[in-house]
């Protein structure tokens, strides 16, 4: 989100106190040319906020600018010098010049160096051309050129309050922040042409001054985020990945189906219903009832897939062991006699936030029913395939969608995000937030989201991870805010084709059951395909592997389709009907599904859960899906098998 009081000031620097009580920054005050207009306070920052941790300010100062200069640099220097003192104060406005680190051709992008404890000679060079800056008289024009925001901010409006600016900050790179798992929330201010500096115009000459922060990364896209994660398992990979991806056949022709984007459809009134993207298996967008803030074009930006929220950066290479969670042998799993045979059981739950109160319960009949099932027979732990929480995924619903409906369920609770879990609707509003706290926290604890309940938070490396666990492994994926189609990053794909690089091998050593775990199906029906089903399917196909089954929700019912990819059948399993609600219209795959034998398919519009199990024995591996219905809990509802050594289905 750009930075909407970003401007610039020039004036004479009339003052200056430098930092005090351990304070990062230096204080100037700037006036400009307007006289008996009040001066400008301006917080540089010269030093890292704790001098005994790592360094955290980068910067670069450079010298007789006007000559040694980067064109762009040149350029926007002989801008101001034009401009001269003719600013009367601080100015927002479009056509300014502005600074942009990585586009402007302004810095050097290899050439920012840390500003290590001890010696500080950026420090050293802002006193030496302040003190040039106060020695000149007006007659020798020294002035100086500041690019930042505004404040104080007008919280209504985020502009300048009646009375005006009356400081300057941000005096930094404003792009590159990640958007880290459970760290803070820069990102949101990143955006181009954006960027903050300091330009001394002195009688001696031009001298610039611009900083960044180590966690800022110059490699960014078109809208100031990162276009790297800075975890170098994927980063390194990410290349290869993105050129197969845009190299295959089939993204190519998923890319030309889709079109380019359609204008959308408003009412009278502005409001946007209709879904200006793909339309879904029913052909029609599917609207909550949430009061109208779904209908509005902020959220039908979102839903339609037009604008995609931000993915966060795990912490760290995104796997994690669920011993880390329950020790080298939860319930569920049972060792075999003989070395890496046995059998583990866990559970598999989508959709399950009821928002509204005739939904409530058949959220609660769902949880009653998997929370007595776990008690008479341990699962491992439950897989929740997203939609949590409905409709925004916003903190103060997850007790009573989430922590009191699974208050009794005696197992760790992991999850992806649904499309619900991540959807905002303004942009004050901090996508995933909840989520992350709730799976996502750094250590295990409690959380005033589950209000009363004592389960603690998860501890997941990020929204997107692999849980590898005795016997099988889980990758989950995070397909992002659209209500038709799924959406996944490029470093998402790329983790997919290193986790399926690293699962095949360890599959052939051990005869793990390898899932992929994913909100959104993917459409690989003859004729239904987008970009993302066909980059998941790019993927698997370059790495040669693909997982044993797929799990996925959003379709509100549960599901069963049988991919057939190399002779090995794979099971598809829509587990959308954890308790929002049952919609038999959102059958994925209607017309490609009914060419099917019977037991390549099934659909019940039943609220429910699967329980899945993995067994080994002599060297073969069974991969059962049982899903149990609310409407007759005493039974099987619908069972599938898959041998992993062939691949093929049995009893």
């Amino acid at each position: 989100m750009a930075l909407s009081t970003y401007g610039l000031l020039i004036g004479r620097i009339v003052g200056s106190r430098p930092q005090q009580g351990g304070h990062p920054h230096w204080l100037l005050m700037v006036a400009p040319s307007t006289e008996g207009h009040p001066a400008y306070r301006v917080a540089v920052n010269l030093q890292s906020t704790d001098p005994s941790g790592p360094p955290e300010v980068q910067y670069q100062v450079i010298e007789d600018a006007e000559t040694n200069g980067r064109p762009g640099l040149q350029a926007l220097i002989a801008k101001l010098k034009a401009m001269g003192g003719a600013t009367n104060s601080f100015l927002v406005e479009p056509g300014l010049p502005a600074l942009d680190f990585v586009r402007g051709d302004i810095v050097d992008p290899a050439a920012f160096q840390a500003n290590d404890a001890g010696a500080n000679p950026l420090k050293d060079a802002f006193e030496a051309a302040l003190n040039e800056a106060v020695a000149a008289d007006e007659t020798a024009g020294a002035m100086i050129a500041v690019f930042g925001t505004g404040y104080p901010v007008n919280p209504s409006t985020q502009r300048s309050p009646s009375t005006g600016y009356t400081g300057v900050d941000n005096i930094h790179m404003n792009q590159g922040a990640r958007n880290t798992t459970g760290q803070n929330s820069y990102f949101v201010e990143n955006g181009p042409n954006q960027d903050g500096g300091l330009i001394f115009l002195l009688p001696s000459g031009v001298k610039a001054f611009f900083v960044k922060f180590q966690t800022q990364t110059l490699d960014t896209d078109v809208n100031g985020n990162p276009t790297t994660t800075g975890i170098p398992q994927i980063d390194t990979l990410t290349p290869q990945v993105k050129a197969l991806v845009n190299a295959d056949p089939a993204v190519q022709a998923a890319i030309a189906a889709q079109g380019a984007p359609v204008a959308p459809n408003t009412n009278p009134k502005g409001y946007v219903f209709a879904d200006p993207g793909p339309d879904d298996v029913t052909g029609q967008f599917i609207v909550d009832n949430d009061n109208g803030a779904f209908a509005t074009p902020f959220v039908k930006s979102y839903a339609s897939g037009q604008t995609q929220g931000p993915v966060p950066t795990p912490r760290g290479y995104p796997t994690m062991q669920l011993s880390d969670v329950v020790g080298a042998n939860p319930k569920g799993y049972v060792p075999g006699a003989n070395a890496g045979d046995g059998t583990i059981a866990f559970d598999v739950i989508g959709d399950s936030g009821a928002a509204k109160q005739n939904s409530l319960p058949g959220e609660t009949a769902v949880g009653d029913l998997i929370a007595q099932f776990a008690g008479a027979s341990p699962p491992a732990f439950l897989f929740h395939v997203g939609d949590v929480v409905y409709y925004y995924g916003e903190e103060q619903f997850y007790y009573g969608q989430f922590a009191n409906v699974f208050k009794d369920y005696p197992a760790p609770i992991f999850a992806i995000p649904g499309n619900h879990d991540g959807l905002v609707y303004n942009d004050t509003m901090v996508s995933l937030s909840a989520f992350q706290a709730a799976f996502c926290a750094e250590t295990p604890g409690r959380w005033e989201g589950f209000g009363g309940v004592l389960r603690s938070t998860m501890t997941q490396p990020g929204v997107y991870f692999t849980l590898d666990a005795p016997l099988v492994s889980i990758v989950g994926l995070y397909s992002n805010c659209g209500e038709s189609l799924g959406y996944v990053d490029q470093p998402q794909l790329t983790f997919l084709h290193s986790e399926l690089t690293r699962l095949k091998a360890q599959k052939a050593n051990d005869g793990r059951a390898v899932l992929l775990a994913i909100h959104h199906i993917p459409r690989w029906f003859p004729g239904m395909s987008d970009p993302t089903s066909a980059a998941l399917d790019a993927v698997c196909n370059d790495v040669g592997f693909w997982p044993d089954a797929v799990i996925v929700g959003h379709a509100h019912l549960y599901q069963r389709i049988i991919r057939q990819v190399g002779g090995r059948n794979i099971p598809y399993l829509v587990v959308g009907c954890g308790g929002y609600g049952i919609e038999p219209a959102q059958e994925e795959g209607k017309k490609y599904v009914a060419t099917l034998p019977k037991a390549m398919s099934a659909e019940y519009n039943q609220e429910g859960f699967v329980r899945a199990t993995v067994a080994r024995s002599g060297g073969q591996t069974k991969l059962t899906f049982d899903f149990h219905s609310t409407k007759s809990p005493a039974t099987v509802t619908d069972t599938c098998s898959v041998d992993l050594a062939t691949g093929a289905l049995v009893s």
